[in-house]
Order: structure tokens, then C-alpha cells, then sequence
């Protein structure tokens, strides 16, 4: 570029070409997921070995959706209550196109049906990877003058997204996390408040992303403000709820029971030492406990030491404990964990270690449950490689982001101007608090001015805009 070039225009805007970019991806994806698509009543898939395992067409087919099954109507709730909402609203527009559902369905009209079903779920979901794009581009470091970040690229172009996006409906919640902070960032905190608690409806994660942020926000803004953006979360989660609260209770704590207490299954440390010969029993319900206990202790250290954890911080710190913690680990959960990787460390190392290891989890564990990594006495050691390999880097991060809240000088996402680039208004006591001794000091006189024959010619001004003047930091009294 030129000495006068204004980088402006549709060739400099980081958001049409990362919705591009994402674009493509889902493509691919969807691509590598038809041979794993059943189409053949008479001929099943054996997705493990082709790696390219999907629960949506297994859902409607082990719950028999196209007998006439229902994702709301049950003993006990399979999905979280949003999610089985987008499900049955799925299940109406493939009846809309013709798929045939029902007692009376032939078994070719329900693989066909499926075959629908998979079709408008990941039609669906590609929504939701969009706008977890968009999200990510507001939410993002942006360089001066431009309106989005370069850093959407980092889920528009990832290839854990490619490896696990269409696995589950895990990117929905996802992305209503992501617009929730973008609204907290633009200082809305009951409109954020408000899109936190549908998420909460879609999945656990971000349950404990929203009591996080109660705390956080109660830390930094003081009991209004939390009040405020709880009773938005807590509202928008239960008025989701009446209506199945109202039908059948049962069935909405029997769903949430089932993810609290879960038996130790695939990808965790316990999973491991189980496969070693160590038996472990109730380890979910050991594990939620201890996830609360940890939380409760760190935001009370949090507040006897004055710290002012930041928002991705905050929430890289919970959602990677859980997931340390849980007693299974699904490939699916890597797109939370780099998710909250690029809140807390939004730097190269720390992407490419969890990019990395989460991929090799992804082909690992088909592997192993296809029966190609099995050495038929044991398990093999790929796949504990792939697992240890994939908890450490987790570890790892979860280390890193406890430092930047216990030091928050070490947080190179920390300014003077900027304590939090998410925290929106939770940023404003810090400031004042920089402020207000600035201008209870004394002006300091003004130095003479030199005679005319000491002044000396000035510097051309560097190209680029003129730093920004940060507010004067605090003595360490």
C-alpha cells in the first residue's frame, strides 16, 4: 500500500470473506458426512471406520422420529429443551417436503425421512456457524477504523469445526453463547442477560458460562448490575421451561440429573484409569460437585484480593474445569474448549495446541471405537496418547488463564485504556478508579519555555495514526 492508502472497501473487511471462508468449510463438511449417511434401508454405515460419525440421523433413528416419536414427549427429556424445540420444528418441515413419518411408515420412508431430517439440521447448524462468526468478528481485537475482526477466521477456517461441527448440535449453543457476550460487550447487559439464558436452554455449557458471568459481573459492577443480567438469564431459562415444566416436570429433572450425574465413559482421565483396571462409579455427580466447590473458592479469592477477573478469562476458567472434571469427554466439546481458548489466549501457540490436539482426539476415538486402534488385549496407546495429549493441552490453558486473573499485569489483553475489550460496561469502576486519583493530584508547573536559540527542528510524524494516550496507571500503593 501507498504512503495515502486508506485500507478501506470490501477488500479490507475481514467479515464478507470470513463468511466465505465459513461458508466453504460447512460445505466440506457436509460433503465428508454423506458417505456416512444412511440412504439404504437394507444397508447400514459404518460411520466409526469412515470417520465421519454424526448423531443426527442416529437420534432420529434410535428414537424413532419417523414411527411417530417426539422429541418433547417422553419419561424423559433426550436433549435440552431448546434443542428438542429446534428438533420438532425440524421434524415439521420434513413432513412440509414430504417425508413420510408415522406408525404406518415402510422402513425405506423412514430412512428417507432421516435422510430429510439430516438435511435440515445441518441446514440449521450452518446457520448457527454463521453467526458464531459474525459473533466472533465483533468480538475480536480490531485494528483502528475497521467495524469487524481478521480474527473470525479463526472458527470460519478452523479445522476443529471440519473435524466435530456436525457431530451434534453443539454449535448452537455455542453460537447464543457467543452473541450473548457480543451484547455484553456493547454494553447491553439485559439483552445479553437475556440471549445467555436461551443458551442455557440449549445445552449445560453454557449454564455454567452464565453463572459465571452472574459472579463476574457482581465482582466488577456491583449487586445491580448483576441483578440485572441474572434476572434476564434466569427469566428468558424459565420461561423456555414452563411449557414443559407445565406438561411433564418428570422429564426435565430426569434430563438434568442424567447430565449431573454421568458414568465415566470416553475421553476422560477417569475413562483412562478404567481402561488401566481402576473402577470408578458415580464420578459425575463427584465431578459437578467439585466444579462448584472450585468456582465458589476461586470467585471468593477473587473478591478478598480485589481481582478484576476478565470476561474471557472468567469463562475459560469454568468451562475448561468442567470439561478437566466431567467423567466423559465428547469430540464435540472441542469447539467449547477452542471457543474458550481464544477468549482467555487468543494467541498462536495456544491455538494451534488445542487445534492440533483436538483433531487427533477427533480421528482417535473413531478409530478406536471402529475397532482400528484396538490391539485386542488392551488399549492402545494412540489413543491414551491422543487422550493425554488432548486433557493437557486443556490443563494447560486452564493454568494459563488462572495466571492472568491471579496477575492481571501478565494479561497482555489488559490496557490502561482497555481493562476487558468484552467487559463493556463492567470496565467503567476500573477506569474511575484510574481516573479519579489522576485528577485529585496537583498540575504539575509548566517548564519554561526555551529560547529561541535551543530549538531544534521536530521529527516527522510516523505514518499510521497518532497513539492513543493512555490513562496514567496507578502507584502500587
Amino acid at each position: 500500500m501507498g504512503r495515502h492508502a486508506v485500507n478501506r472497501g470490501i477488500w479490507f473487511a475481514p467479515l464478507p470473506w470470513a463468511l466465505l471462508s465459513a461458508s466453504l468449510l460447512f460445505s466440506v463438511l457436509v460433503l465428508r458426512h454423506v458417505p456416512c449417511v444412511q440412504v439404504d434401508a437394507g444397508n447400514a454405515v459404518n460411520a466409526f471406520i469412515r470417520v465421519c460419525y454424526s448423531d443426527i440421523q442416529t437420534t432420529f433413528l434410535g428414537r424413532n422420529y419417523g414411527l411417530g416419536g417426539s422429541p418433547v414427549v417422553g419419561n424423559q427429556l433426550p436433549d435440552s429443551p431448546l434443542v428438542a424445540v429446534v428438533m420438532t420444528i425440524s421434524l415439521f418441515i420434513v413432513r412440509l417436503v414430504g417425508g413420510v413419518m408415522g406408525p404406518t411408515a415402510t422402513p425405506q420412508e423412514v430412512i428417507d425421512s432421516s435422510v430429510a431430517f439430516f438435511v435440515v439440521s445441518a441446514l440449521v447448524l450452518f446457520l448457527s456457524f454463521l453467526l458464531l462468526v459474525v459473533a466472533v468478528a465483533y468480538l475480536g481485537p480490531r485494528a483502528p477504523g475497521q467495524a469487524t475482526s481478521w480474527h473470525a477466521f479463526v472458527f470460519a477456517a478452523s479445522p476443529v469445526v471440519l473435524a466435530a461441527g456436525l457431530i451434534s448440535w453443539t454449535l448452537l449453543p455455542l453460537a447464543l453463547t457467543a452473541l450473548g457476550l457480543v451484547q455484553m460487550a456493547r454494553r447491553r447487559l439485559l439483552e445479553a442477560g437475556v440471549v445467555l439464558g436461551l443458551a442455557a436452554c440449549a445445552g449445560t455449557m453454557p449454564i455454567v458460562v452464565t453463572l459465571t458471568l452472574i459472579l463476574v459481573v457482581g465482582l466488577r459492577g456491583g449487586p445491580r448490575a448483576a441483578g440485572k443480567f441474572g434476572a434476564a438469564a434466569v427469566a428468558a431459562f424459565v420461561l423456555v421451561h414452563v411449557p414443559l415444566l407445565l406438561s411433564d416436570s418428570g422429564q426435565v429433572y430426569a434430563y438434568y440429573y442424567a447430565e449431573i450425574s454421568k458414568e465415566t465413559s470416553y475421553g476422560s482421565i477417569a475413562y483412562l484409569l478404567e481402561l488401566m483396571g481402576l473402577k470408578l462409579r458415580g464420578l459425575g455427580s463427584l465431578a459437578f460437585v467439585a466444579l462448584v466447590l472450585l468456582l465458589i473458592i476461586a470467585m471468593l479469592a477473587a473478591y478478598v484480593t480485589r481481582r478484576q477477573p476478565r470476561v474471557g478469562s472468567a469463562v475459560a476458567v469454568s468451562v475448561l474445569l468442567a470439561t478437566v472434571l466431567a467423567p466423559t469427554f465428547s469430540p464435540q466439546m472441542g469447539l467449547w474448549v477452542l471457543f474458550v481458548t481464544w477468549l482467555a489466549r487468543p494467541y498462536r501457540r495456544e491455538l494451534v495446541v488445542i487445534t492440533v490436539t483436538q483433531v487427533l482426539y477427533c480421528v482417535a476415538i473413531w478409530g478406536w471405537l471402529g475397532g482400528g486402534m484396538s490391539s485386542g488385549e488392551g488399549p492402545n496407546l494412540l489413543y491414551c496418547l491422543a487422550l493425554v495429549l488432548q486433557v493437557g493441552a486443556q490443563f494447560w490453558v486452564l493454568t494459563e488463564a488462572v495466571a492472568d486473573i491471579a496477575f492481571p499485569e501478565r494479561d497482555r489483553l489488559r490496557t490502561p485504556d482497555v481493562p476487558d475489550p468484552i467487559g463493556g460496561e463492567l470496565c467503567d469502576a476500573e477506569l474511575t478508579a484510574i481516573v479519579e486519583p489522576a485528577q485529585e493530584a496537583s498540575p504539575e508547573p509548566a517548564p519554561p519555555e526555551p529560547a529561541p536559540s535551543e530549538l531544534v527542528p521536530r521529527e516527522p510524524a510516523p505514518h499510521g495514526p497518532a497513539p492513543r494516550r493512555s490513562l496514567p496507571t496507578p502507584s502500587a500503593e
